[in-house]
């Protein structure tokens, strides 16, 4: 039996000079090895899809024409595809009677197959209730239906069979034919349209090359608005209930300096006939950047007036979806280990989009804040390097973390420092040249850029690109008659044992007067071993603060020595210039919390007094958001008790500078929203609860829709009696989509268990709920100052995560282990229960106990901050 296999191995490498015959994995879920024989197999494809969209309707018809060149007819050809209902497959225009299937695939057997192929397939498919696919929305203003897809990593089977790889690029020639009142919009510009009744075929041109995860449908009454820049068309779509919210003028403002800056940094011409944009009611990402038409989650449409962190954040949003254009679409990685080149490129050169075209000041603020994530998840038990081994498709929809996005942002924006500005572009031009329209890898980004830099770069890549883990750094240094007398850098080894090569700024400073602290003398320092002696600063002033990341430049977790740490203390707000710095200290302060190098209370200390006098809006609009680093320390890292006994002068805090803000300045928007956010003493669930009701007004502040729910749910989730009428208020005045979420969401608030139990049931059903009623419901699940509620669904979250078919069910992963996870029973015993159960669970994909392991590590970390050593 081993003698024949050898036997037909070599037999088929020397007949078709090919890869060994794998069969499709089982699983819906595409392995990398398969992935690998199949571009072996198929040399190119393309499409020609026909799709009939009929209202009120669960099903949708399809067919699917795929014209096919093969490098090799000795084994079935594996198509994949999610269908309800097969209705015809012809292979050059024969009828396949007979055709094996799989979960997620379909194979047209060996003896059908021929070097040239047209493949058609007609069926009938339903709409996903999953999040991604293609997913259908009723507006609940107006009862409009509307259609959209969403693909990446793995999920354009489901709307048509297709190779789901991201190397095997293809062009689509689509047709559409829906009720005549509703738009179709699609990656090309529109050919044209012809009515027959209460029917419209819409017909699109012919697409440029490009992998299947980047394909968009949408459908619909779609609300369009129209502009140009040069020869290139603009479009702007949303639906019809939100349109007066919609700042088009604004956002086709941010689209054509955008288009502006790429195409000149680039020295490349925008790619594609058209740039469109779609907000999507039901989309579980912030954007999707599909060529032409790229998909933005509907909360970017502001029903009232946002901060200008907020409103920033939109504008790097959109400018970072617009980089994937050349970064991803025109260009795009070969298989999903390089994921990181995408989104860390796209993540880097947005924010020097912000500071260049948008003449952003805060554009290296919002990206160190971003940072902040990539060094929460390379710290975590599960922590990868920015280059990693990719297995599947399953393992991909993993990766779409803080270490693709931001850990390898940091990384790009130090490669650009490293080899210059000329260099980098240069590189990047010759290497959208060289790969337009094809798939890369990394070896060759990184021979462009070392090509355009003339540098090597190996080391470089060795050292970031494929460890994991952060240094820790932190300067030992003392003094002698008032001059430094030696002066370390000690760096400690990342969680893959490797000590990096670092280039960094060190900043020697000293007070100018009782709190301000002026800076005295930088050095550049390079670094690569455990310890570093720094002899040119021997002799220097004393220090009164030394930072050793200023500009940050470097990616390492820099901890504070005792002097410099005694300055933040005292001189936070008031000590620090450069708003940079003082929010890098913020960050650095909260991770010395999350080592238990700091005590939570001492840092609340210093927080609170800092918050008296920060008057950069900027460095407030990141420090203080409701999911931001000053919120995540306060509920997280104090007991219910302790937290009871610091609220009400944190909330009057607040709200001291709220009255005191501008009327209807940036800063105004940033307090009320945090006061919003940890209100849970009476006399702030009072004064909320008046604002709500017009008892009083705030001079210059619109109580909009988003900001009623805002408090409505804060209300809610501390158990107010004015709750529950409130709810059915506010429901009556915003039938919107977002109303009708926020009122749900509002009522999972309430702590009663008997409510709690009630709709625990209902997350078990998510079909039936829809994946956005349950996503923003099961956020408001558990709350921190009520764990004795979290402990009465203990075992049914255990049973639930160690019985559920996780193969069917990845959506679901963040749902149990991000908001269902009961992390506010930060005790040991839990800690204990939460590991031997995961230990005895057989059923978890990759996915399922990647997220469960890093439940369980941030809880580890909790207990021990609650729990520190004596």
């Amino acid at each position: 039996m081993i003698r024949s296999l050898i036997l037909f191995v070599v037999f088929s490498l020397n007949v078709y000079g090919a890869l060994p015959i794998l069969p499709h994995p089982a699983d819906d879920n595409l392995s990398s090895q398969f992935a690998v024989f199949r571009k072996d197999q198929v040399q190119s494809v393309a499409y020609d899809l026909r799709f009939e969209f009929k209202k009120e309707s669960e099903t949708y018809n399809g067919k699917a024409v795929l014209n096919v060149e093969l490098n090799r007819v000795d084994a079935p050809l594996s198509i994949d595809f999610l269908w309800k209902k097969i209705h015809a497959i012809k292979v050059n225009e024969k009828l396949l009677a007979k055709y094996k299937t799989g979960k997620g695939h379909l194979e047209i057997p060996a003896q059908s197959l021929s070097r040239h192929l047209v493949i058609e397939v007609e069926y009938t498919n339903e709409f996903s209730q999953t999040g991604d696919g293609i997913s259908k929305s009723k507006d609940p203003e107006d009862n409009s239906e509307y259609i959209a897809t969403d693909f990446e990593p793995y999920m354009a089977h489901s709307l048509f069979p297709c190779f789901d790889q991201p190397d095997l690029k293809a062009t689509y020639k689509v047709t559409t034919v829906t009720p005549k009142d509703w738009k179709a919009i699609s990656n090309e510009l529109a050919d044209e349209k012809s009515e027959n009744g209460e029917k419209a075929t819409h017909y699109f041109k012919k697409t440029k090359p490009f992998s299947t995860y980047l394909f968009f449908l949408g459908v619909g009454p779609y609300e369009e608005w129209a502009d140009k820049i040069g020869e290139i068309p603009l479009f702007l779509y949303a639906r019809k209930s939100l349109a007066k919210h919609v700042d088009y003028e604004r956002i086709f403002d941010v689209t054509k300096k955008g288009l502006r800056f790429y195409t000149e940094y680039f020295e490349i011409p925008f790619p594609f006939s058209k740039y469109g944009q779609i907000f999507i009611p039901e989309f579980s990402w912030g954007g999707m950047e599909n060529p032409g038409a790229v998909a933005l989650q509907e909360k970017n449409i502001f029903r009232e007036t946002v901060s200008k962190t907020r409103m920033d954040g939109r504008d790097n949003l959109i400018l970072h979806e617009m980089a994937h254009m050349w970064f991803g679409d025109l260009v795009t990685m070969k298989w999903w280990n390089d994921l990181w080149l995408n989104e860390s490129f796209a993540s880097f050169i947005a924010a020097v989009a912000m500071e260049q075209a948008m003449g952003s000041k805060s554009a290296w603020l919002d990206f160190a804040g971003d940072k902040g994530w990539g060094y929460w998840q390379d710290q975590l038990v599960t922590s990868h390097p920015i280059e990693t081994v990719v297995l599947d498709t399953r393992t991909a929809r993993g990766n779409f973390d803080g270490i693709t996005y931001a850990k390898g942002a940091a990384s790009l924006k130090q490669l650009h420092f490293f080899v210059g500005e000329n260099g980098f572009r240069k590189g990047l031009t010759s290497y959208f040249r060289k790969f337009a329209f094809q798939n890369s890898t990394r070896q060759d980004f990184i021979f462009h850029i070392s090509k355009g830099a003339a540098t090597n770069l190996d080391s470089w890549v060795k050292s970031w690109l494929q460890t994991s883990g952060p240094n820790r750094v932190q300067v030992d240094w003392g003094c002698r008659e008032n001059k430094i007398s030696h002066f370390l850098v000690n760096q400690s080894p990342s969680s893959s044992g490797t000590l990096s090569p670092h280039r960094t700024k060190i900043g020697l400073y000293n007070y100018s007067s009782m709190e301000i602290l002026k800076i005295e003398h930088t050095l550049e320092v390079a670094y690569h071993d455990k310890l570093t002696e720094v002899p040119a600063l021997i002799g220097k002033s004393c220090p009164d603060f030394v930072y050793a990341n200023l500009e940050d430049q470097d990616y390492a977790l820099f901890s504070l020595d005792p002097t410099s740490l005694l300055a933040v203390k005292k001189s936070l707000a008031r000590g620090f210039e450069d708003p940079l710095l003082r929010l890098m200290l913020w960050m650095t302060l909260g991770q010395m919390v999350r080592d238990g190098a700091l005590s939570p209370q001492d840092y609340f200390e210093t927080v609170l007094t800092a918050l008296e006098a920060e008057s950069e809006e900027m460095l407030l609009g990141l420090v203080l958001t409701p999911h931001g680093t000053v919120h995540s320390q306060y509920t997280t890292y104090l007991t219910p008790k302790q937290r009871a006994l610091l609220a009400l002068k944190f909330e009057n805090l607040i709200w001291k500078r709220l009255e005191d803000s501008k009327p209807g300045s940036n800063g105004q928007l940033i307090f009320i929203d945090f006061f919003i956010s940890i209100a849970q003493t009476k006399e702030s669930l009072d004064r909320l609860a008046q604002f709500l009701e017009g008892k009083f007004a705030l001079k210059g502040m619109e109580l909009g829709p988003e900001r009623r729910w805002s408090i409505i749910k804060a209300l809610s989730r501390n158990g107010d009696p004015r709750a529950k009428e409130l709810i059915l208020a506010e429901e009556k005045r915003d039938p919107s989509t977002t109303g009708t979420r926020s009122a749900y969401a509002a009522r999972v608030a309430f702590p009663n268990l008997a409510d709690k139990t009630k709709y625990w049931n209902e997350f078990q059903l998510p079909k039936k709920l829809g994946y956005n009623l349950l996503d923003e419901g099961s956020a408001e699940f558990h709350h921190e100052n009520f764990p004795e509620i979290a402990a009465s669904f203990i075992k049914p979250f255990f049973k639930k995560v160690s019985t559920l078919d996780w193969k069917a069910n990845d959506n679901l992963v963040s749902i149990y282990f991000e908001n269902l996870f009961p992390s506010n029973l930060c005790t040991k015993d839990f800690l204990k229960e939460s590991e031997a159960a995961l230990k005895r669970s057989r059923n978890l994909t990759s996915l399922a106990r990647r997220a469960w392991l890093e439940a369980n590590d941030e809880l580890i970390r909790c207990v021990k901050v609650l729990n520190p050593a004596k």
